[in-house]
This record gives C-alpha cells, structure tokens and sequence, in this order.
C-alpha cells in the first residue's frame, strides 16, 4: 500500500494519540486537511474506525519486526495474543 509523506506524518501522530484538531495545528494544516487524509488512510487500509485503523498499522509493524506471525494479521474475529 502506498501513502503520502503527509499521509504518514498524520498516521504517526494518531498513533500517538493526538486529535484531529492537534493534527492540524502540529502540521500547520486545516482540519478538513486532517480529515481527508485521515479518510484516505482509512480507505487504503480498509479499516472503518480509526481504532482499527491504528491496530492494522501497529499488527503490521508487529509483523515487520518479527513480533507477530504474518498469520495474525488481518483476519477477522480472531484474537491477538501477545
């Protein structure tokens, strides 16, 4: 999956648990601005909230670093124990 430089500025800070209107005033950008790259990512990651979201990039990561097995990841209903 491909996102823009913004794109991943933006994921980096909802991970971090900010809002999208701290988003905006921490990237210099507008809240609409926000709001659609924050749609985008939902729609390239096929996650409806962003709680989902946040977890499918944090399995991933997971995953990239050999934390999780690629088999986890991405299948729904099944639990994640860590």
């Amino acid at each position: 999956m491909w996102v823009t430089i913004r794109e991943q500025e933006v994921l980096g800070l909802l991970l971090q648990g900010f809002t999208n209107k701290e988003i905006a005033q921490q990237l210099c950008i507008s809240g609409y601005t926000v709001r659609d790259h924050v749609s985008s990512l939902l729609r390239k990651n096929q996650a409806k909230t962003r709680a989902e979201l946040m977890a499918r990039c944090v399995s991933r990561l997971m995953v990239s670093k050999n934390i999780l097995p690629p088999t986890s990841v991405g299948l729904p209903g099944k639990m994640i124990s860590t």
